[in-house]
């Protein structure tokens, strides 16, 4: 995928690989760096992304879960070619 500029949605749902094509899982959200210019820091995967995402994790008291969603940060990630996101090789997801 040749594109100067990449949206969120081009990356949800996408399937997370390692190197040699072990399924990691598929990209439920996106970890951002603050305002004014926003730059995405990691990738979330799992069903706590999922509830995260859908802002489901903690409905009752609001404070942040202990744990967290499982990720996968910006700088282990290879190739982006939708719908495969592949990490470089020897990169491991971040698992909760």
């Amino acid at each position: 995928m040749k594109r100067e500029t990449l949206r969120i949605s081009d990356l949800l749902s996408c399937k997370i690989v390692t190197a040699d094509g072990k399924a990691v899982g598929r990209v439920a959200d996106v970890q951002l760096t603050p305002a004014p210019e926003y730059r995405i820091t990691a990738l979330l995967f799992g069903p706590r992304a999922w509830l995260l995402r859908l802002h489901m994790l903690n409905p009752f008291n609001g404070h942040p879960s202990a744990k967290t969603p499982n990720r996968v940060l910006w700088e282990t990630i290879d190739r982006i070619e939708p719908p495969i996101i592949t990490l470089k090789p020897d990169c491991q997801p971040e698992k909760q």
